[in-house]
């Protein structure tokens, strides 16, 4: 902010200051030209200053980016940034504590879920890591010696048959196919809305997720049912190779879902309900870890985990 006095012989002097950066001062006859003066030099700098929106569009282009595609995540990652960088209210990264740290916690968990600060801390603490090392600005991991809120207990509620059947009646015609390919195949949204004609290889029963596709950054291939085929066969026939099935936005069929089970009065479920109910439904059938985590594409045993929600009745029945 800039500090503007008269000096005794009747000029005007400005000095700006922002953390950060060195002290600007400047003497002028006229109080309207040492406040133009201040204000041109605060432009100046905030142009000029590290910031979460100034090095935004970098980090996504350079870190969730691959061969000129947006990876999984990326749309995440920039609502993320977009949130974090106005919390921060501009300041630079140069200039962040963990005291600031802390403070954006304390604000930000008394309108979020901690699950939901947790990731953006966790975001935060990759930028300002990849800032350092990447652009050399003089910052560092603020977020490092701050306990972050508990990550939170993962979603237990799976979707009945007789749910699904209800959501699917009330869903819209142009949600009815990809909640049904959700349910068959648990491929997450972003996935579902990528899928072309020419992505899937109906002689092996697989679709073919590449690189950009996916969460992890990892391409995989995602076994199909019986029903995931005759559905799929209907959807691409017809169509051009690489046209969409889909043309909706991920908002759009997030809401079109949560409508859809609202009207069918079932509660505590969401899109990406269906993706946990697949998993278990099909280890619930008796596929084992590594067949399971061939249908979701988790890389770890620990987030399958999280995913799936066997009952204990239904482990004795395999048990005999």
């Amino acid at each position: 902010m800039a500090t503007v006095r008269q000096l005794p012989s009747g000029k005007w002097n400005a000095q700006v200051r922002i953390k950060g950066y060195p002290t600007k001062t400047a003497t002028r006859l006229t109080r309207e030209e040492v406040e133009q003066w201040a204000i041109e030099q605060e432009r100046d700098i905030k142009k000029e200053a590290n910031t979460i929106e100034s090095l935004k569009a970098i980090y996504l282009e350079e870190v969730m980016t691959r061969n000129g595609k947006q990876r999984g995540g990326y749309e995440s990652a920039k609502f993320k940034l977009n949130t974090v960088g106005k919390i921060l209210n501009g300041k630079t990264l140069e200039s962040l504590t963990s005291e600031d740290a802390v403070a954006y916690r304390q604000a930000r968990i008394k309108e979020v879920s901690g699950s939901t600060v947790r990731l953006e801390m966790q975001l935060l603490s990759r930028f300002l890591r990849w800032a350092n090392s990447e652009k050399g600005v003089a910052c560092s991991d603020v977020v490092k010696p701050v306990k972050l809120p508990n990550a939170g207990k993962p979603r237990s509620k799976i979707v009945e048959e007789n749910e699904y059947r209800m959501i699917l009646e009330r869903a819209s015609e142009k949600t009815k196919a990809i909640i049904m390919l959700a349910w068959e195949t648990a491929m997450r949204r972003n996935e579902l809305l990528a899928i072309t004609p020419s992505m899937v290889d109906f002689k092996k029963r697989v679709i073919h997720l590449s690189d950009e596709q996916t969460k992890n950054g990892e391409g995989r291939d995602v076994p199909l049912s019986s029903n995931a085929v005759t559905l799929l066969q209907e959807l691409c026939e017809g169509r051009e190779a690489n046209s969409r099935l889909f043309t909706l936005t991920p908002y759009a069929v997030t809401q079109a879902f949560r409508r859809a089970a609202r009207l069918s009065y079932v509660h505590g479920v969401c899109f990406h309900s269906l993706r946990h109910t697949a998993i278990t439904r099909y280890a619930e059938k008796g596929l084992n870890t590594i067949q399971l985590q061939c249908i979701s594409g988790h890389k770890s045993i620990s987030m399958l985990a999280r995913y799936s929600h066997i009952k204990a009745s239904s482990v004795a029945d395999l048990m005999g």
